[in-house]
């Protein structure tokens, strides 16, 4: 009992440091402000909880939004995500919290029927196109797959796309961990897919 107790405590101290390891580096490569010019936010939804109240990775994302639309003066916050998780539309649920946080309502447009990060980008890009900087807001590890997505369904956006990500508090070890290893496996899911088509591609 003892050494399985000491096992545990092990993966649990190796999984602990590799989270937070990915999430720093994911935080430090992603906040570039992309210079000047007129700019939009566009903050990746996430589930409402079943009581209808905020999950606190969707005030994270929110406020981390609002931050940078407020702080580069942009002129429009873009919050996509359908009812995924159960009957409540995420976008509809995270702009009530962005006008909570000053966002004004000309400048918000809510994207509700998203409901994959794929078509987080794909169902927002007619919104954001006419902008000089376009600023992707979730997480340190999934705003970075967010823009691969963008990069590789418009090309000829990609230089105008930037990345903010925020590092959930410690407290969410209990989402980060699980969090982290699922960007791992789209990443590996991912790469696996498009160098396949990309082999085919180009025969």
């Amino acid at each position: 009992m003892k050494k399985i107790f000491i096992v545990a405590s092990l993966v649990l101290v190796v999984l602990l440091l590799f989270t937070e390891t990915a999430y720093w580096f994911g935080y430090r490569f992603s906040q570039d402000t992309g210079g000047t010019g007129n700019c939009a936010v566009l903050v990746l939804g996430y589930p409402t909880q079943d009581d209808g109240s905020d999950h606190p990775i969707q005030r994270l994302r929110v406020e981390a939004g609002v931050a940078t639309y407020q702080a580069n003066h942009c002129t429009r916050i873009v919050i996509s995500g359908g009812a995924v998780a159960n009957t409540y539309v995420e976008a509809q649920s995270m702009a009530d919290i962005a006008r909570t946080l000053g966002a004004l309502d000309h400048d918000l447009v809510l994207e509700t029927h998203a409901r994959t990060t794929w078509e987080n980008i794909q169902y927002s890009v007619s919104s954001l196109a006419q902008y000089d900087r376009i600023f992707i807001v979730s997480d340190s590890l999934h705003v970075h797959r967010a823009k691969r997505y963008a990069c590789r369904q418009n090309l000829s956006l990609c230089p105008n796309v930037f990345t903010t990500g925020y590092n959930p508090p410690i407290e969410l070890l209990w989402w980060k961990i699980p969090s982290a290893a699922h960007e791992l496996y789209a990443w590996i899911r991912d790469f696996i897919i498009y160098e396949r088509m990309e082999t085919h591609r180009l025969g």
